[in-house]
């Protein structure tokens, strides 16, 4: 995808021998959210750079009605290997020219216990910031992560995963998500969610539901070059509810990927990615967005070089 923040290292890891871990229980839909196009407006230049195996730098150019303007941004990969296209600490973040910054943190403490740690600055003020841990074996992923928080006016926001491999097909998982602070109804407001996800190597099926939402996602592989995705998303506080159908098909030999989906609002979204030369890193992306009913849209052209 073509994105204003980070990409992937510069250069490969070593490998390592691949992981049963079931993963975050952030990842339930993942799958099936892979397939989606992710649309932008306006016309973007990201220019990546490698300087070596461990760190990379990049420069984007945005000129769109929500943002336009420069952002600067830098990728730093260890040497420590901890699973298949896995190596820590990484250091990422981007700035622009106003001083806006963002900033992640991942490591990895031996082969089960890990911390993500992420800051967002904007106006030389700190907008938001948020810790996860989590402790990961073979059978289970445990964390909690804590986001906003502050001991002054006793704000924030916590939230305690655990996700659980029943069988090599079958995981399970439970969520609780705490708000509280001073501007909170009653103090605070809980969630509890329940989840499960199959999983087969053509298939992806997940269901996270709590007392006023219900989450679903579909992920299935039709052809080497061809895969669909759907999720339904319904909230009885909100009243609404939304399908969306996508798929994402590529042409290995023309360097074409192209994603697009449709929902039951009667929004149809579309991302084109075609590499313009097979010896040169240069990719051309097109976005589109149209929503029917509104008689809205966006559209957007971007360059990936490198």
């Amino acid at each position: 995808q073509l994105s204003a923040g980070m990409s992937d290292p510069a250069g490969p890891p070593p490998t390592a021998p691949p992981s049963r871990n079931p993963g975050a229980y952030d990842e339930l839909h993942r799958r099936a959210q892979d397939v989606f196009p992710m649309v932008f407006e306006g016309c973007r230049v990201a220019v990546q750079k490698g300087l070596s195996q461990h760190f990379q730098v990049s420069h984007t150019l945005n000129i769109s009605p929500a943002m336009t303007g420069y952002r600067f941004g830098a990728t730093y990969v260890g040497s420590t290997v901890q699973g298949p296209g896995e190596a820590y600490p990484v250091i990422l973040g981007d700035t622009d020219g106003s001083g806006n910054t963002t900033a992640t943190v991942l490591h990895q403490f031996g082969p089960k216990w890990r911390t993500k740690l992420q800051a967002q600055v904007q106006k030389g003020e700190l907008a938001g910031a948020q810790g996860t841990f989590e402790r990961r074996t073979d059978l289970y992923t445990a964390g909690i992560t804590l986001a906003n928080t502050n001991i002054l006016n006793d704000s924030g926001v916590f939230v305690a995963q655990y996700l659980r491999k029943l069988t090599d097909k079958l995981d399970v998982g439970i969520e609780y998500m705490n708000s509280y602070g001073p501007r909170m109804p009653g103090g605070c407001f809980s969630v509890v969610s329940t989840a499960a996800r199959y999983s087969t190597p053509n298939w992806v099926g997940a269901i996270a539901v709590s007392k006023h939402s219900t989450h679903f996602s579909y992920f299935h592989k039709q052809a080497a070059n061809l895969a669909f995705g759907v999720e339904f998303t319904a909230n009885a506080m909100h009243g609404d509810a939304v399908t969306t159908i996508a798929y994402q098909a590529e042409i290995p030999d023309e360097g074409v990927t192209f994603r697009a989906s449709v929902d039951t609002n009667w929004t149809v979204a579309g991302v084109m990615e075609k590499r313009l030369s097979q010896t040169l890193p240069f990719t051309l992306a097109l976005s589109g967005m149209l929503n029917h009913t509104k008689s809205a849209g966006k559209f957007g052209m971007g360059l990936i070089i490198g």
